[in-house]
């Protein structure tokens, strides 16, 4: 155990050790219920650029472009939670990183761990990545609902996520004799839409699967 220790510590690998020990630290914080699961705000902007803020819930604007969109698609980001995916990265990178530098560089001379740490980001990504598709056939699963897309139209949902614009897409509640059912929710016009609030469901696009909400009306 102290060797594992003192292997983590090293300074090839001491970023690493401490990007996992964060890892870690938030999901206790979960378990505690300090933190919600979804932790990650992203948006996509028109411009392509894509901002990310520190918030208690993930949500994701479709209209951008670029490369870091794509690769963002490629990893399922949105489909699957962002924290779930920086973890399953940092464990890699982890794990490579304490491997590689206690066989190949056990001296932690930092010119021969430069090529250990590109190999490392390269295999991380592609596991990140072959193990991103049975995780977004599990969070797939876990948010199909048999009565999701019968009889929702006309419904009144509680949206659960931060923000839902015409341009962002969100998650709303609605309640059920089980489960609530929780279905993704884009705004029909330019009404925000935040956290708590009531929508109506008028439609759906059936591309995407994303229903389209508008206000309620009370009055």
């Amino acid at each position: 155990m102290s060797e594992l220790l003192d292997v983590a510590l090293m300074p090839a690998n001491l970023v690493f050790t401490v990007l996992l020990g964060l890892v870690l630290l938030y999901w206790i914080m979960v378990i505690l219920g300090a933190l919600d699961f979804d932790f990650l705000d992203i948006d996509f902007d028109t411009d392509g650029d894509v901002d990310v803020d520190m918030d208690a819930d993930a949500d994701m604007d479709i209209q951008g472009g670029g490369v870091l969109r794509s690769v963002l698609e490629f990893f399922y980001v949105g489909e699957i939670p962002v924290m779930v995916l920086v973890s399953v990265f940092a464990l890699c990178l982890w794990v490579i990183s304490v491997l590689a530098n206690y066989y190949i560089n056990p001296k932690g001379s930092l010119l021969l761990s430069l090529p250990i740490l590109a190999g490392n980001l390269i295999v991380s990504c592609m596991l990140v990545k072959i193990m991103a598709v049975p995780l977004r056939k599990l969070f797939k699963s876990l948010e199909a609902d048999p009565n999701a897309t019968r009889n929702v139209m006309g419904r009144i949902c509680k949206i659960v996520t931060t923000e839902v614009t015409n341009g962002r897409i969100g998650q709303g509640e609605i309640q059920s004799k089980g489960a609530p059912v929780l279905l993704n929710v884009m705004a029909e016009s330019d009404h925000v839409f935040h956290k708590d609030d009531e929508a109506l469901i008028v439609g759906q696009n059936k591309e995407t699967g994303v229903y389209i909400i508008a206000p309620v009306d009370l009055t």
